[in-house]
């Protein structure tokens, strides 16, 4: 699946009540599982390096000024409660400044979670080489009027349009994250905007699929990923699904023994691969895998569809009854 991330979704979590943060550690996971390629532009970098110390001094202004106060009634300021609860806001304000002063450093010292991540995240990504070419084709498109862009000074949204339009494959559809209106429909602002849209698909063969914010794709496209861990679990889970071999199955096993919580959704798939797989379901009785199910049915046993649980029952249930293999040595 190929990505591009416009540079105003990466500031956005420098912003005060910018993207939670999982959400960048959801998508480097997914980047590295090899389930999204990310695409990204020398434009694209420098913009966010530019405008992050501004991002932050807008939310930094707001949050040093925060200070903990609370007015009291004279009559209640013999209470031994009064000096209690005077002693925690003082400690809160203690806190707060000691807050805004490590939070300073790790901006001063480039070390913020939302740094750490947006730079593993591009220097994961496939970056699209800047060539003359891109910026003749950006300037043409600046003195047409088309879109993207301002149509001030400026060139990046147009320098970064046709670096995907130069770098993307043809024949392969793009998602597209952008909270910029300037790359919207004037007439509905949750769509891409049909000039560009009718470019893409002329030029590329393809389709583009546009979103307003990193969330809104993740939820579209990756629903039952609610942590970063869960890209992990569920290569997991289709690896146990592919497994074509007893030492595969035994060693994605040993992994997925290490989880501490799957979804429902997994549980179901987990239960169809031991009926389905022969390469689970004939050595359901090692071990391991033995051990695995039976702590499935113990722990989401309540959760799990009917069907599948008895199901499950069955397997574990015909396993244990099995007749013990014929000795090597009969007695007499």
């Amino acid at each position: 699946m190929n990505l591009f991330i416009d540079a105003n979704i990466f500031l956005d979590f420098y912003h005060l009540s910018g993207g939670d943060i999982e959400e960048l550690k959801k998508l480097v996971a997914l980047v590295e599982n090899g389930d999204i390629v990310l695409f990204s532009s020398p434009q694209l970098r420098e913009e966010v390096k530019r405008n992050r110390d501004a991002k932050i001094s807008d939310a930094m202004r707001d949050f040093r000024k925060t200070s903990f106060k609370l007015s009291f009634p004279a009559f209640c300021k013999h209470y031994d409660e009064y000096e209690e609860l005077r002693a925690h806001i003082n400690d809160a304000n203690k806190k707060h400044a000691e807050l805004v002063q490590k939070a300073m450093d790790d901006v001063k010292g480039r070390c913020l979670a939302a740094d750490l991540l947006i730079d593993n995240l591009l220097g994961k990504s496939q970056e699209i080489e800047p060539a003359k070419e891109l910026y003749d084709a950006a300037i043409k498109r600046f003195r047409l009027g088309n879109p993207p862009g301002k149509k001030k000074v400026t060139l990046g949204d147009e320098i970064n349009w046709e670096s995907l339009l130069a770098g993307v494959p043809d024949n392969q559809d793009l998602m597209f994250i952008s909270g910029d209106g300037d790359f919207c429909s004037p007439i509905d602002g949750d769509a891409l905007n049909a000039f560009l849209l009718d470019e893409w698909e002329e030029k590329k063969e393809s389709d583009i699929h546009f979103y307003k914010s990193l969330s809104d794709f993740l939820k579209d496209k990756f629903p039952h990923i609610h942590l970063a861990s869960d890209v992990k679990t569920a290569t997991l889970v289709e690896q146990l699904a592919q497994s074509g071999s007893f030492a595969t199955t035994h060693a994605v096993i040993a992994s997925l023994s290490k989880v501490t919580d799957f979804p429902v959704h997994q549980i179901e798939e987990l239960v169809s691969i031991a009926e389905l797989n022969n390469q689970v379901g004939w050595i359901i009785d090692d071990d391991d895998v033995m051990e695995f199910y039976k702590g499935i049915l113990g722990k989401y046993g309540d959760a799990m569809n009917t069907a599948s649980k008895e199901k499950l029952e069955e397997i574990l249930t015909l396993v244990e009854a099995s007749p013990d293999p014929i000795p090597d040595e009969i007695p007499f």
